[in-house]
């Protein structure tokens, strides 16, 4: 009888626990990011890729400046070889970008994603760490 109980016990909470966890998760969502540059455009180094790293970890790179050059990009991009556009879960992220044109460049930053959104990240060389 005892042993009924707390199987019956275990397994009601168990249920109860795995319910919580499911709601949480779709209450917490997905969002987007998205990196453009001049890079390509401005500098005089024949064809390179701006690899772009969050949180350490690279997931892909842009290989051409976003044209023309005033413009900002909306988040459903047509050319993908200009803008790189990356799903995450909602949260807070830092970023890393970096190229190879007779040195190393790199540009790093944080951002937020929010459920449903889009963050749009200018990878502007005027602004560049050496």
């Amino acid at each position: 009888m005892k042993t009924h109980l707390i199987l019956t016990f275990l397994i009601t909470t168990m249920t109860f626990c795995s319910c919580d966890k499911n709601e949480s998760e779709t209450e917490k969502g997905y969002g987007y990011v998205l990196f453009y540059t001049n890079a390509q455009f401005l500098l005089n180094c024949g064809e390179f890729d701006v690899n772009i790293y969050i949180d350490g970890s690279k997931k892909g790179a842009i290989n051409q400046a976003f044209m023309p050059i005033d413009a900002v990009p909306e988040c459903e991009p047509n050319d993908t070889n200009r803008t790189l556009k990356i799903k995450l879960e909602s949260g807070n992220y830092s970023y890393s970008a970096d190229f190879y044109c007779s040195n190393n460049r790199q540009w790093d930053g944080d951002f937020i994603i929010k459920k449903d959104s889009c963050s749009i990240i200018f990878l502007d060389l005027n602004q560049i760490q050496n």
